[in-house]
């Protein structure tokens, strides 16, 4: 979708739904809407909780950054509700979990993201205990849970 609008612009992003802009002659700017979230990932060194930033890209997910969030500011920000189906496509500058730098998760059968540490074939969800055989993620989706 491009909307023109007429400067001057103020931009306010919002973390689950924003727009990048771009001046077009001193008088016009196109906004490109894109669909980025938030989606909850337990980290394996201690059980602690993040966020990761995926940002829609065509069919795919492309997750973008991570942060340390507490678990009454991601019930409250409603990160506890986040639903993403599709592929999963790692950015340049992911800089991984930030407690114990993992670049990698992986997506349970209970629907939730855990940091995976290594490249162990045999995996306990952080979240549900679910103890597997690591797979290929097929792009099913997943949730990121409301039991923080």
């Amino acid at each position: 979708m491009i909307l023109r609008l007429f400067l001057p612009i103020t931009m306010i992003g919002i973390v689950s739904d924003y727009c990048r802009c771009r001046a077009l002659k001193g008088r016009i700017a196109l906004v490109e809407k894109m669909e980025a979230r938030i989606a909850l990932c337990k980290c394996r060194e201690g059980g602690r909780t993040y966020g990761v930033r995926f940002e829609k890209m065509g069919d795919s997910w492309k997750y973008t950054w991570a942060f340390p969030v507490k678990e009454a500011s991601a019930k409250r920000e409603n990160y506890d509700k986040t639903k993403i189906v599709g592929n999963l496509v790692p950015d340049n500058g992911y800089p991984g979990c930030p407690y114990c730098k993992t670049m990698d998760f992986v997506v349970c059968n209970c629907g939730k993201l855990s940091c995976h540490n290594g490249g162990a074939a045999k995996f306990t969800c952080n979240w549900c205990g679910l103890t597997g055989t690591l797979g290929r993620y097929d792009g099913s989706g997943f949730g990121s849970g409301s039991d923080i």
